[in-house]
């Protein structure tokens, strides 16, 4: 039976649950895939090939020689990172900051099978980046996205974009809108009673660790969408710290195992929803990491406003509890 749900933080409504999928296991994309080489000669990214490149903006050394994580200015996109000029009241240069983090220089590897201590390495990177833009005046907000593909152009060698620009996107000034509405009337975090919630019913909850909580969300807008909340509150990625995060990436390893084994490697995109820079540090805002699966399902669409999902996120956040990993990729 179809079911409305309306998602706390947007106010969107989502059909979810229809008749036409009756178990996670059915949207299962088999496919074969070719094993990739551990390095490309190709590919621009690879180990000595760093003259293909713009110059390092930071670089991880390896203790045989070498990088095991290379930051650079993505080239042709679109953004300056020239001051801009005085525009009109409706029109502005594109000015902004994109970054590409070489995850490693291993070209076969993808961002689920990268050891712990690389995941870490990453994220302390972005992190250190992150920190540096947002001290920029012309920041107003940031954030760090991965886009994961298999088929098409093939899966390329594994990279994370860092972007920031001057504008807030609508869909981060919505969520704030509806936060701060939240918090006039009740004095609470929205965010954080949600995660509270999760915690209590246990329905929706796909991983938990010390510091952050895994979960499907209750409107969710597509199948196995899912969502990393750091249990304490925080407003922006920025405000982490150490001891969090090296669990962050422990608990990021752990989803993206799950989707890798349990729905056979599939195309993902994932982001991190902050608060904008001049909001870090409020009461009212939660940041989280939020993973889409992509997943070609016939008759998955968005009618206007309104998402279709066929898949209960009881029932998604079920199966993914069942994927065993443990054994999978080793630490």
């Amino acid at each position: 039976m179809p079911e409305l749900r309306q998602d706390r933080f947007t106010k969107e409504w989502v059909f979810v649950a229809s008749e036409d999928i009756k178990h996670p296991h059915e949207l299962i994309v088999r496919r074969t895939q070719k094993p990739a080489p551990s390095f490309d000669p190709n590919c621009p990214l690879c180990p000595g090939h760093e003259s293909r490149t713009a110059p390092d903006i930071l670089r991880v050394p390896s203790p045989k020689g070498g990088w095991t994580l290379r930051v650079i200015p993505r080239k042709f996109t679109g953004m300056t990172s020239e001051l801009p000029e005085a525009n009109s009241p409706n029109a502005i240069e594109g000015f902004g900051i994109h970054e590409l983090i070489v995850e490693t220089p291993d070209h076969s590897l993808t961002t689920a099978l990268l050891p712990e201590t690389q995941l870490l390495s990453l994220f302390r990177s972005a992190k250190s980046r992150y920190d540096e833009i947002c001290l920029d005046p012309r920041i107003a907000y940031a954030t760090i996205y991965k886009k994961h593909a298999v088929e098409g152009s093939g899966p390329g060698h594994s990279q994370s974009h860092l972007i920031a620009s001057q504008v807030i996107p609508p869909a981060v000034a919505s969520r704030l809108q509806q936060a701060r509405h939240h918090y006039g009337k009740t004095g609470n975090c929205v965010f954080c009673a949600a995660l509270q919630e999760e915690l209590d019913t246990h329905s929706r909850i796909v991983a938990t660790s010390a510091h952050f909580i895994a979960i499907e969300p209750f409107a969710s807008p597509s199948p196995f969408c899912t969502q990393i909340y750091p249990r304490r509150h925080m407003a922006n990625f920025g405000e982490i710290n150490g001891e969090e995060l090296p669990d962050f990436a422990r608990i990021l390893r752990d989803i993206l195992g799950r989707f890798y084994f349990g729905l056979e490697n599939p195309d993902f995109s994932y982001s991190i929803r902050n608060a904008p820079v001049v909001s870090a540090g409020v009461n009212y805002y939660h940041w989280c990491l939020n993973i889409v699966p992509n997943l070609p399902i016939p008759g998955l669409e968005k009618e206007g406003k309104m998402f279709l999902n066929p898949v209960l996120p009881e029932e998604a956040a079920q199966f993914l509890r069942e994927v065993r990993i443990e054994q999978a990729i080793p630490a």
